[in-house]
């Protein structure tokens, strides 16, 4: 999911682009940017630069508990990729999520390891000698198999390559926004590239360049990390949908999101917002993961469709 613009306090709350990170990027961010209005996003920003503030990872399950909190109850767990571990929590106000967390805590405790597709937002928490530390606030997730984890694979790691090739650029311009727009960095990248450098200075990045190797070797044939025996049928997890249709799965569900899709873009004269895409998806049983998923290859891959303004869509 590519990158898109900051977005400055409005009367209602805007999408943040979920980006594809590797666990090695997130867990060494330390540069938190907390927003000042109430609608205003949060970001945690990584040394190649990345502002995150929903991410979309995957990998095996590596731990998983219940916690009981003032709040009521949660979950707090590991998702381990090629390059190391994301931790997350489900949190007691999200509810709708319990089951299938209570599900992989089952499973867990069983001594299933098997592959989940996570969306979340990005959280951190700073220590009293200033240390920070990362974790993911699940919005939703299901398990996948072998070949949809290799897809995640290649797309986070050509997503990193593109953070990586920019950062090396920018060390020969000027560490300024005009400098960056006139060397040719995207857009996108520009801000975070601006505060990174400003808050790490010079980093490293052949560490996350041998990442991308590993997880391209994975993408193109070898077993995920300590996975075991991959699923024969996979699950979804997330329950997003109206009860009142059958929850849609794999091919059949992103075929289904595409033409839903397409027909409601087809159809109007001006561009439909993000939100009026995804619950049109979940009248037919589309989850909402699946369809950002199908959503983000229409624009990105397919090129069937454009994004005029941020969080709204048209046919190309």
């Amino acid at each position: 999911m590519g990158g898109g613009p900051l977005i400055s306090s409005s009367s209602s709350r805007q999408r943040q682009p979920a980006l594809r990170m590797f666990a090695i990027e997130f867990s060494q961010s330390s540069l938190p940017i907390v927003g000042q209005g109430e609608y205003d996003p949060s970001f945690v920003v990584s040394r190649l630069g990345a502002m995150t503030s929903r991410m979309l990872v995957a990998g095996v399950i590596d731990n998983m508990e219940r916690r009981d909190t003032e709040s009521g109850p949660g979950y707090r767990g590991r998702l381990r990729d090629s390059t190391g571990l994301h931790m997350f929590d489900v949190t007691p106000f999200t509810p709708e999520l319990h089951a299938d967390a209570e599900e992989i805590l089952a499973r867990f405790e069983r001594g299933d390891r098997f592959l989940v597709l996570m969306l979340g937002r990005s959280r951190h928490y700073e220590t009293e000698d200033g240390g920070v530390f990362t974790s993911i606030r699940a919005e939703g997730f299901r398990e996948i198999d072998v070949t949809r984890y290799h897809v995640w694979l290649a797309r986070t790691a050509d997503a990193t390559m593109r953070r990586i090739d920019s950062h090396r650029r920018s060390r020969e311009l000027e560490n300024s926004e005009s400098g960056y727009k006139s060397g040719g960095i995207p857009s996108d990248l520009i801000q975070g590239l601006l505060k990174s450098r400003e808050h790490y200075g010079e980093i490293d990045d052949s560490v996350y360049e041998v990442a991308v190797m590993r997880a391209i070797s994975m993408s193109e044939g070898l077993a995920p990390p300590e996975e075991k025996t991959p699923p024969s049928q996979p699950v979804e997890m997330s329950h997003t949908a109206s009860t009142s249709v059958d929850i849609l799965d794999g091919d059949e569900a992103r075929q289904k999101a595409k033409e839903v899709i397409m027909q409601s873009l087809s159809v109007s004269d001006n561009p439909i917002d993000y939100d009026t895409l995804i619950r049109a998806c979940s009248d037919v049983g589309v989850v909402r993961l699946t369809a950002e998923e199908v959503i983000d290859d229409l624009r990105d891959v397919e090129a069937l469709i454009q994004e005029p303004e941020f969080g709204f869509f048209e046919i190309l």
